[in-house]
């Protein structure tokens, strides 16, 4: 066949591929309904192919957004674990809060006279040695603190008053070996003596229980009140760790642990109020 020929029809095929394409934009740009026979026909024949080359094509695009997302799924990954740290230190900081508002409300409603005026301070300055058995608060002579008075917690008796200044008191606990002179009682027998402080965190009574009272481990202890200290009646002291004899075996011997964590105070009450209030 010439070339001519040839030329000639393939131009020809050419312009009318064209012209239909012309017009099959044309009818579906007006979307007529025999084009969309066509296309819908189209879309049957040519879904699988399209479902092949998705399948295919799937693997690439995921490795393209893996490769080129890498750094925007790092700072999503460091956003949320930021906010995963704020939302435990906040959760953190709400535990101690409530925690610190139901030590103040015991605080405010101790087990003694309610006759007995006091005020709640925060314990800012623990025992620097294990030698050092005072403790500092936030409160002094400016909230009508002063020297002797006694100290408390919810759990039973802290100490004293040492030490007092404007906005400033220092406490003695009630285990320092020169804390003397604090009377007890026990609650089962009605017994009373006279408690020191220990070297073992531990106090001791030495004097006043009779040989013949019944006296076991755990036994509870209370202050005696103002007829031989200086400290109001029926606070929680501690109990009995250890029962034992004077030299003389006229009378009993005590050990008592403080029912008050001397070691971890955080706030405590102060009475205002000497033996003039008893």
């Amino acid at each position: 066949m010439p070339k001519s020929r040839r030329f000639g029809r393939s131009r020809f095929t050419l312009i009318l591929l064209i012209l239909a394409s012309l017009t099959l934009l044309t009818l579906d740009y007006r979307d007529t309904g025999p084009v969309q026979g066509i296309r819908s026909a189209a879309g049957t024949v040519f879904s699988p192919f399209r479902a092949v080359g998705d399948t295919v094509a799937t693997p690439f695009r995921n490795g393209w957004s893996g490769i080129f997302g890498y750094d925007d799924l790092e700072d999503e990954n460091d956003e949320l674990r930021r906010e995963i740290d704020e939302l435990k230190g906040q959760e953190i900081e709400d535990a101690a809060a409530a925690e610190e508002n139901d030590e103040l409300r015991r605080m405010a409603d101790l087990p003694v006279s309610a006759d007995i005026p006091r005020v709640t301070a925060e314990v800012v300055s623990a025992p620097l040695t294990d030698f050092d058995s005072t403790v500092e608060i936030n409160k002094g002579s400016g909230d009508g603190i002063g020297r002797g008075m006694a100290v408390i917690t919810d759990a039973g008796l802290v100490g004293r008053v040492t030490r007092v200044s404007g906005g400033r008191s220092r406490i003695v606990v009630i285990t320092d070996p020169d804390f003397t002179g604090l009377g007890v009682r026990l609650v089962e027998g009605g017994d009373v003596g006279v408690a020191t402080g220990g070297t073992d965190g531990a106090l001791r009574v030495e004097d006043g229980i009779e040989a013949d009272t019944q006296v076991e481990r755990g036994d509870e202890v209370v202050t005696s009140g103002y007829e031989i200290s200086d400290y109001p009646g029926n606070i929680p002291v501690g109990s009995v760790l250890s029962v034992g004899r004077t030299t003389d075996q006229t009378e009993q011997t005590l050990v008592i642990e403080p029912s008050a964590d001397l070691d971890a105070l955080r706030f405590v009450a102060v009475l205002l109020c000497d033996q003039d209030c008893g």
